[in-house]
């Protein structure tokens, strides 16, 4: 079935199948658009990926006009630079093509195209939202990485120069109005790549699950959305042309990300500290603290065994530390670290890591209440 058109509302229109992005130009003309801004970085374009989409457009009778700065942990001035470029082309509509950083980007930009600066008042953890009105562009999401699933989120996470934060912009009205989920888009996407955004996915749907409040519609994708990821994420590395793969990842992602808005837990907390001290790529930090986070939850014992009932979905026995052994096995045959050993992490940074991750809005919902020193005392045995 992974290999077949499918067409999804939950809540998110996701138009579902290989090569249904040359679909999309023809559902953005029944609206009556004819000029919009596509949103992307400087290695898809390398690719040729946007080249083609714009391509795609401009035989449907669109004007594609690009910004293609975005940086992989976006920031305040990709989304000020893009919106410039939206309002002197006189853009109408916004397309975001790439991974979770691109996606982030084009639908602040969504924002900043009705709404007056500075962004940071619009940060979510000072009620920001309530400022967010239901005015903006039309966005479409063409995510060509399988591991934010941010083509189905209603919030984008910038980082904030003024404040140097990660800065969660949140509304109900930035979800997208479709997401394309074309596996085709995803096959040229390196091995390593492919690697740790699934690794972000599969991080997604196992916080969710954790995270400790009645929600069984989030718990059921979370489940699903696990195993998606390691019955195929190896399949997509090992062979980067397997749609079939390809298609369950994308599945995973938007499932991760629907699953999340449970909330997520120390292991993003400190991924997102990672990326602002570090620039650490954000699939690849989920990746390296997934052991370490896991093997420190696990010492509280309603979380412990909340993962020993994974055991079942994930194909081993019900025993979390049997599950601890398999992710290990599964990251060492990903080919990606479980430690922080090869980072060059300054151990004089844990406080300020710490203190950025414990102030993170992804920590309060973690399956263990995260005090001072856990953060620090985490990451020493990573590095």
């Amino acid at each position: 079935m992974p290999n077949q058109r499918h067409s999804y509302f939950y809540p998110t229109r996701i138009e579902y199948g290989p090569g249904v992005i040359q679909e999309l130009p023809s559902m953005i003309k029944e609206s009556g658009r004819s000029k919009g801004l596509l949103v992307t970085d400087q290695g898809l374009e390398s690719a040729g990926i946007p080249e083609k989409v714009r391509n795609l457009f401009t035989d449907s009778g669109i004007e594609l006009i690009t910004y293609n700065e975005v940086k992989s942990n976006p920031t305040c001035e990709n989304v000020y630079a893009g919106t410039i470029v939206y309002k002197e082309s006189g853009s109408t509509f916004i397309v975001a093509l790439g991974g979770g950083s691109s996606m982030d980007v084009g639908k602040t930009i969504k924002v900043m195209a009705t709404h007056e600066g500075p962004l940071e008042q619009y940060d979510d953890a000072l009620g920001g939202d309530c400022l967010i009105q239901n005015n903006m562009p039309p966005f479409y999401a063409v995510p060509t990485t399988a591991g934010t699933g941010s083509e189905v989120g209603r919030s984008s996470v910038i980082l904030i120069k003024a404040t140097n934060k990660k800065t969660i912009i949140f509304s109900p009205f930035m979800l997208p109005d479709i997401a394309i989920l074309d596996p085709e888009l995803t096959v040229g996407l390196p091995a390593g790549l492919t690697a740790a955004t699934g690794v972000d996915a599969f991080v997604h749907n196992l916080e969710a699950f954790w995270v400790d409040a009645f929600h069984p519609f989030a718990d059921g994708i979370a489940q699903r959305g696990m195993a998606l990821c390691v019955k195929n994420l190896e399949r997509a590395v090992v062979n980067g042309q397997n749609i079939s793969a390809r298609g369950n990842m994308l599945m995973a992602s938007s499932m991760g990300a629907t699953a999340f808005q449970k909330g997520l837990g120390v292991n993003h907390a400190i991924a997102h500290a990672l990326g602002v001290h570090y620039d650490l790529h954000h699939g690849l930090a989920n990746a390296t603290l997934l052991i370490g986070t896991t093997k420190y939850n696990i010492e509280y014992e309603n979380a412990r065994a909340k993962l020993a009932s994974l055991g079942s979905v994930l194909g081993v026995k019900n025993d979390a530390d049997e599950i601890v052994a398999m992710m290990s096995n599964w990251l060492r045959r990903l080919k990606l670290p479980s430690d922080l050993k090869s980072f060059q992490i300054d151990s004089n940074d844990l406080k300020k890591i710490e203190k950025y991750a414990l102030a993170d809005p992804s920590c309060p919902t973690n399956s263990r209440k995260v005090v001072a020193g856990d953060v620090i005392d985490i990451l020493e045995r990573l590095i």
